[in-house]
Parts: C-alpha cells; structure tokens; sequence
C-alpha cells in the first residue's frame, strides 16, 4: 500500500439513497445487525429552485484531521497512519467505550466482541490494490477514493466541503461552500 495520502470523494448529486455501500461495510468488516459504520442519511424532502428534491449523505469515520478518539485512546489502539486515516488496532482496544463518546459523528461502534469498530477505508483491501468495498459496490458511483494529487482536480468547479480525508461534493448543495474545513 502507498504511503500517498487517500481521500474518499463523494459526490452527493448521484446517491440515490440504495445502501449498498452500508452492506458491503458491514459484510467488509464482518458486523451483524446493529451498528453500521456506513450510514445513509435522507435529506428532505427540500425545494431547490421551484422543485421538490429529496437527498441522500453517505456518511462514515471522516478519518478526521485531529481525531478526537486518538486523543482519548489511553492504550494506544487508535493510530494515524502514513496515508492519513485513522486505524483501531483491535489487538490492543479493551472496549472502554471512550472512543465512542469522544467521536463527534457518532461513527465508532462495537463489534460482537465489544472491541470498537470503525470505517478503517478497508485499509487490508487497499493493501491488496483494491478499492474499498463501499466503492466497488455502488452502483451510482457516489464514492471514489482517490489519492491527494487528484484532489484539487476532482473537484474542481463544484461546491464542496471537506473534513479529515471525506470531500463531499455537488453542483446544487450551494452551502457546501468552496472551502476547507478540517476537523
């Protein structure tokens, strides 16, 4: 795997609310019913130049510039790694739970052996040269993991938003703003 920087670019105007992308994560990392560390979040309905527009927001670990849950993480399982996301070492996680409460997005979870259980961006397939699961199995195309010399160039012209190592993406979400706002 390289030690490029990755981001996941979401493009907000072509997610039509499916889940696929919820699915594979949870297949990906073995998760039954209960926490998803994928959600799909409905918007709307909402008028946007005279007509009614319902929207969907994938939404996942931001990978966040300053995690908060590394900083609470007293045995050390959460680490920033050389690509920039944010890893949880289930070897050393005793399940305390302080990373869960110290997540602003609420995307850390447990799993059936109560260790926490974040999107890790299937850092294991990665390894192995292939896209994250939530990117193979969407069929609008809405996620795209690209690396940080294509960021500029895939957004370009668009409004986006971007927090940690997510960039989310669209020509009518006017309030994304064109700026950086790293969490």
């Amino acid at each position: 795997m390289s030690e490029e920087k990755v981001y996941m670019i979401i493009d907000l105007d072509r997610c039509w609310g499916c889940k696929a992308c919820e699915v594979a994560c949870k297949q990906e990392l073995g998760l039954g019913v209960g926490f998803s560390p994928m959600k799909i979040i409905e918007v709307g309905p909402r008028e946007i130049d005279g007509k009614l527009q319902r929207d969907f927001v994938p939404t996942m670990c931001q990978h966040c510039s300053n995690p908060a849950c590394l900083e609470v993480c007293a045995y050390g399982a959460i680490s920033r790694e050389l690509d920039g996301t944010v890893q949880i070492a289930d070897a050393l996680c005793i399940g305390c739970g302080l990373c869960l409460s110290a997540c602003p997005y609420g995307a850390i979870g447990l799993n059936a052996n109560k260790k926490a259980v974040k999107c890790t961006l299937c850092v294991d397939k990665r390894r192995n040269f292939q896209l994250p699961s939530c990117v193979q199995h969407c069929p609008g195309r809405a996620i795209k993991m690209i690396t940080e010399n294509e960021l500029t160039e895939s957004s370009t012209k668009r409004f986006r938003w971007t927090t940690g190592r997510m960039v989310y993406v669209s020509d009518k979400w006017t309030r994304l703003g064109n700026q950086l706002d790293e969490q």
